[in-house]
């Protein structure tokens, strides 16, 4: 591929560069390291095989060998099995992106109608916004387990952060929240409409929250997974017998000269080279269960997420419209009686 074809660019003008080998080889972000093991284990193992097979074959005139032709069905159904098992997890990983897409959405939402159709009180619309930009905070939070919560602290004071984190479920803290300063604008004359719309995407935000818990409450079948690799252990286990006559040593050559210089070794080579791209379809199908877990190597970037989330809403408030507010910390952490931004 020529130079000009490896580079592009995206819509703010920044190169693209596209690599194969880059790709191919890349270590980050790979089951590769995760899958090395157990890739390597069958390797031993089907040597082991081999060598077992071979001391029968010259000892006994026992020969353990097998047709290669039921293998070959075999992996294609496991193939299948393991793609179907891959799929489930994407669409589990993809649904949680699209429901922290739609938290995106209707945090700027929930922001726009307070800001234009709240009371005009730079108290009230202050507070608001750092409740609002709180809130993927709090979520991302949530679905880790976590109780630490910096970014709230800096937002909302260190008050207020540890009230929240006291909860049993943190999130319905900010959404009562969120929910009485609503009732409370539109006590002080927020048009009817206004409130509904924007009580309307704060109900929005709670679904969104509903759906990823969902996701991290409900794994994929246990029973699937199991049974998929049984059928993994015994495809990889049994592989080595149908090799054998692949690789068939002279008869006549004595076991340490056939155990040596044959092409024996081959066998588990090329049983480990089988077991690569299937351990790591069986691995990506297990990372993928739990999009929000920061081990898992595919793991949503929320902490980006929230972090733009609070930037624009922070951007609206100071009327900056390119939504490149400053950070929290230089606007000063409001108390929930003070009026001011310093």
């Amino acid at each position: 591929m020529s130079r000009s074809n490896d580079h592009y660019a995206d819509v703010q003008g920044r190169p693209l560069r596209y690599s194969f080998w880059a790709g191919a080889l890349q270590i980050r972000g790979a089951v590769t390291l995760r899958v090395l093991g157990d890739v390597i284990s069958f390797g031993v193992l089907s040597a082991l095989v081999v060598l077992a097979s071979r001391y029968a074959e010259h000892r006994f005139d026992i020969h353990v060998g097998v047709t290669v032709g039921p293998f070959e069905a075999a992996g294609t159904v496991l193939g299948l099995l393991l793609v179907l098992r891959s799929n489930a997890g994407y669409d589990r990983w993809w649904e949680a992106r699209k429901l922290w897409g739609g938290i995106v959405n209707q945090s700027r939402n929930l922001a726009s109608s307070a800001l234009c159709y709240g009371p005009d009180d730079e108290a009230w619309r202050t507070q608001f916004i750092r409740w609002a930009a709180a809130f993927p905070h709090v979520m991302r939070s949530s679905l880790r387990g976590r109780r630490s919560l910096p970014e709230v602290a800096v937002l909302l004071g260190e008050a207020e952060a540890d009230r929240i984190a006291s909860a049993d479920h943190m999130p319905d803290v900010v959404a009562v929240e969120l929910a009485r300063m609503l009732r409370e604008a539109r006590d002080r004359g927020m048009d009817p409409m206004a409130f509904y719309q924007a009580e309307h995407q704060r109900g929005l935000l709670v679904d969104h929250l509903g759906g990823c818990e969902r996701i991290l409450a409900t794994p994929l079948a246990r029973s699937s997974a199991i049974q998929v690799r049984r059928f993994i252990l015994l495809f990889l286990s049994s592989l080595p017998f149908a090799l054998l006559h692949e690789f068939q040593a002279d008869p006549d050559m004595s076991f340490m000269d056939r155990a040596l210089g044959s092409y024996d070794w081959l066998i588990p080579l090329y049983v480990m080279l089988v077991s690569y791209p299937l351990l790591s379809l069986d691995r990506i199908g297990m990372e993928l269960q739990n999009p929000f877990d920061t081990r898992r190597i595919d793991h949503l970037p929320i902490d980006d997420i929230c972090s733009t989330i609070e930037r624009n809403l922070l951007g609206m408030l100071l009327g900056d419209p390119s939504g490149h507010g400053p950070h929290p910390a230089a606007l000063g952490t409001l108390g929930p009686n003070e009026t001011h931004i310093s």
